[in-house]
């Protein structure tokens, strides 16, 4: 049985969700409140495996409680449950110990499902969040990608051509989307790989993290 702690403070959508769970048979709400720091005080007690967290919450913020809840409990399984989209709420999120970002609007088959992936040690996003975690990364990697560029005195097909690599592109294909021959891109690469001191594609993959 997975015990499940739930806080949230709407409350007709909290008792929502005790129905949802309870309808499982692998399932159990053994907590649920509208306050972080009522959770705070008895999680040692609950010993929760799985905690549905909101985010705008009285009192205590849900972000801030995350970050409390980890240092009690280093491998708590927190998954924020909210409305809200914006990356910078996702982003404090996982950077406060969540292993999951859903939004209530997802289908409750999710939510249920969400709760069991985390409690086998996975995690759980809802698929426009990951969309919006993922072309976020992509940009700051064009981002770095560009100063490279300019802090290794890279010239502009020698840039374009990192960007290509960067896009996972072969050799081959670089070379069509450059219009130029294979020994001519091979030769911008090896260039490249001089100007920044590596050998090959998966160190400056390492390089540009």
């Amino acid at each position: 049985m997975i015990r499940i702690a739930i806080i949230e403070d709407n409350e007709a959508y909290r008792k929502s969700l005790q129905s949802l769970f309870g309808k499982e048979s692998d399932l159990e709400v053994a907590y649920a409140d509208m306050y972080c720091e009522n959770l705070l005080l008895t999680i040692d007690i609950i010993q929760p495996d799985v905690v549905i967290m909101d985010i705008n919450l009285p009192g205590m913020n849900g972000i801030e409680c995350v970050q409390k809840l980890r240092i009690k409990q280093p491998d708590l399984n927190i998954f924020m449950l909210t409305v809200f989209e914006d990356m910078e709420r996702i982003f404090d999120s996982i950077k406060a110990g969540a292993v999951g970002y859903m939004l209530k609007k997802d289908p409750p088959d999710q939510i249920t499902d969400a709760v069991r992936k985390v409690y086998k040690g996975e995690s759980v996003m809802n698929g426009k969040i990951a969309r919006q975690v993922l072309e976020f990364f992509n940009k700051q990697l064009k981002k770095t990608v560009s100063s490279y560029a300019s802090d290794f005195n890279l010239s502009n097909r020698e840039n374009e051509v990192l960007h290509l690599l960067m896009d996972g592109l072969s050799y081959k294909q670089i070379a069509a989307n450059c219009n130029v021959t294979l020994d001519t891109i091979s030769s911008h690469i090896r260039s490249i790989y001089s100007k920044l001191n590596i050998h090959s594609r998966s160190e400056l993959a390492a390089k540009l993290r």
